[in-house]
């Protein structure tokens, strides 16, 4: 919330932890809104879902004003000022992963990252689409994505795709990994591994 300058009155997720029975990777079958008990839960899995940052994104095609697209690097981007809020993106999203922003977000100055980036988390405005950009902000100057930084078990791996050295390219070559929805031809760039 602090890195992305996300409302304070009602905080968005860009990264939403889904409770699964275990052996049921079924999506629609998940609860959202579990925090009324302790977690982990006996029989139970947890499963981050955010902005898969799809090389074929249905958001980007839904897009009536050409406000989303995807960046060079593969980042799928929203200009806030393009934006017209039709939320035709957040229909055509597969993920879950982005969000409107229903009222006129409360962002208090103190709390300001002044470190900004006109496509990734510069403050939104009412009535506009937003999602995760893996702090574009961040990485675009080398540095890892907030969520990696404060991730206490470093369960979470960044890097580049094309570099035979990165982390990500590791995991990708020696672990078991999947991706959600697969079969919809989105071709994510966010996969999931196990040991």
């Amino acid at each position: 919330m602090a890195e992305n300058n996300q409302n304070r009155d009602t905080p968005l997720q860009y990264i939403r932890v889904l409770e699964l029975d275990y052996g049921n990777l079924n999506l629609n079958e998940s609860d959202h809104y579990y925090d009324s008990e302790p977690v982990p839960r006996p029989g139970k899995v947890y499963l981050p879902i955010q902005c898969q940052q799809c090389s074929e994104p249905p958001c980007v095609k839904a897009c009536p004003v050409e406000a989303t697209w995807a960046e060079p690097d593969g980042i799928v981007v929203v200009d806030y000022n393009w934006c017209i809020g039709c939320r035709y993106c957040m229909a055509a999203c597969p993920y879950w992963a982005r969000h409107f922003n229903w009222s006129e977000p409360v962002l208090p100055p103190q709390q300001l990252n002044a470190d900004t980036h006109y496509l990734g988390n510069r403050p939104r405005s009412k009535g506009v689409v937003e999602k995760c950009t893996f702090c574009i902000q961040r990485t675009r100057k080398g540095r890892l994505p907030a969520c990696l930084e404060a991730c206490p078990t470093g369960a979470r791996v960044f890097g580049n795709l094309l570099d035979p050295d990165s982390d990500i390219r590791y995991v990708l070559e020696n672990k078991t990994v999947f991706r959600l929805k697969e079969e919809l031809g989105t071709e994510p760039k966010f996969w999931y591994y196990t040991d």
